[in-house]
């Protein structure tokens, strides 16, 4: 009996000092970041366990940061028991000027500012931002996507949305009518997210809100005055998993969220309180060497009250390329986009892709059923081509021209521009 449990003992002991461990950690190519946020964000640990898999998954993990051009990783053993593992890496110019140009017809939307995507050197981002899109706003932001404890993150932003915003209303007289008001919206908001597990997290926030709307126009006479005004707050609360590897101009992986808001306007007027629900998933795909099949798919819904101020719009800039400016709102969405990008060039300065694409969009008419997706003479559909220019100078900087036309009414059609992959 004593025979057969010093042979168990020796057994599990022999084992453990054979066990493969980690010896050393290191990345090379670091200039900015810091090497102890990233030391505490991978799995791999010194004097542990050496797992490949794990090691796969942690350089998935940096990739999946999206901030450096590069990650590759080495794994060097001098005997059979230890293993030094280099993380390979090619950092990004992080500081870098928002100047983003995009429009269709003779609709302009500007935007210039300045982003850090890596403040502090944690995968941090901090900006301003300017924005023209018929009249003048701005915002301040702070994000940080994953603390240095692996499990949270948070979200900071304050701004002020300012538009020409047209709405919509039907009435029994003068039947359905369209007038612009010039819309303000001041907003401060925060939020926090928790990391169930790697790639998937649970976030809540709340915001404050005040709304102003004056009418530039007398198509309608809504409530007897041109001019009102809204205090509103808003609670939200998401799910999301993102498992997309960035590499350069292609992606590859899905993501996928679940987005959840209330606001509620407790100020007396026209504009009700209303609960939101959007679920959304995107797939991309490499497709050979230089191929890349992106697709995205956006249900929305919202509380159904017949109101001009509904929560969902279809927009060029937005969901459906060349549909035009806001052209149509309501309570709830069906947004699909699908796109083949092509690498046709890769040079020192630039990276050359073209594009094919196909946008549907659909809403329900406020106050109505679901049936009203599929109402109207033909669907918003548009069919279109493309080119990208991505820098390669810059990281995430890519110059994108569309053109896109309703194959049931080809005399709608449009040119847009614009800084960044559409989706």
């Amino acid at each position: 009996m004593i025979r057969i449990i010093c042979t168990i003992l020796l057994f599990f002991l022999s084992q453990e000092s054979y066990s493969q461990l980690i010896d050393s950690i290191s990345f090379t190519g670091l200039t900015i970041t810091k090497e102890d946020y990233l030391r505490d964000i991978i799995s791999c640990k010194e004097n542990s366990e050496f797992q490949r898999e794990i090691f796969e998954d942690d350089i998935f993990l940096l990739r999946n940061l999206n901030l450096f051009f590069e990650v590759d990783g080495e794994i060097k053993t001098t005997d059979s028991i230890s293993y030094n593992l280099v993380f390979r890496i090619r950092e990004a110019n992080y500081l870098y000027p928002i100047v983003s140009v995009s429009g269709f017809k003779d609709q302009l939307k500007l935007q210039v500012g300045a982003n850090h995507i890596n403040f502090l050197g944690r995968a941090q981002s901090i900006g301003a931002l300017y924005q023209y899109y018929d009249r003048h706003s701005f915002s301040i932001f702070h994000t940080a996507k994953r603390h240095s404890n692996r499990r949270t993150g948070h979200d900071f932003a304050l701004a002020k949305y300012s538009t020409i915003e047209p709405l919509y209303f039907s009435d029994s007289i003068v039947g359905d009518t369209v007038s612009a008001f010039n819309f303000d919206n001041y907003s401060v908001s925060a939020g926090a997210h928790y990391w169930l597990g790697r790639y998937t997290n649970v976030g809540l926030g709340a915001s404050y809100m005040y709304e102003d709307y004056q009418q530039r126009d007398d198509a309608f006479d809504f409530i007897g005055t041109s001019n009102f005004s809204f205090h509103k707050h808003q609670f939200r609360t998401h799910i999301e998993s993102n498992k997309v590897e960035h590499l350069f101009e292609r992606q590859d992986g899905w993501k996928a969220r679940v987005y959840g808001e209330w606001i509620h306007t407790y100020t007396a007027g026209p504009a009700p309180s209303f609960l939101k629900l959007q679920l959304s998933g995107s797939y991309y795909r490499l497709v050979g060497k230089r191929g890349n099949l992106a697709s995205s798919v956006r249900f929305g819904t919202s509380t159904n009250a017949e109101s001009p101020f509904a929560p969902f719009v279809l927009d060029g800039f937005l969901n459906v390329r060349g549909i035009g400016n806001r052209v149509e709102r309501g309570t709830a969405e069906l947004i699909v986009n699908t796109e083949y990008r092509h690498t046709f060039l890769v040079h020192k300065f630039v990276t050359l892709q073209g594009a094919t694409f196909f946008d549907y969009g659909a809403l329900r008419t406020a106050g109505k059923s679901f049936a009203t997706f599929f109402d109207g003479d033909q669907p918003n559909l548009f069919l279109g081509a493309g080119l990208r220019f991505n820098l390669n100078i810059l990281y995430k900087t890519c110059i994108r021209i569309d053109y896109s036309v309703n194959p049931f009414d080809p005399s709608v059609q449009g040119i847009t521009f614009g800084f960044g992959q559409f989706f």
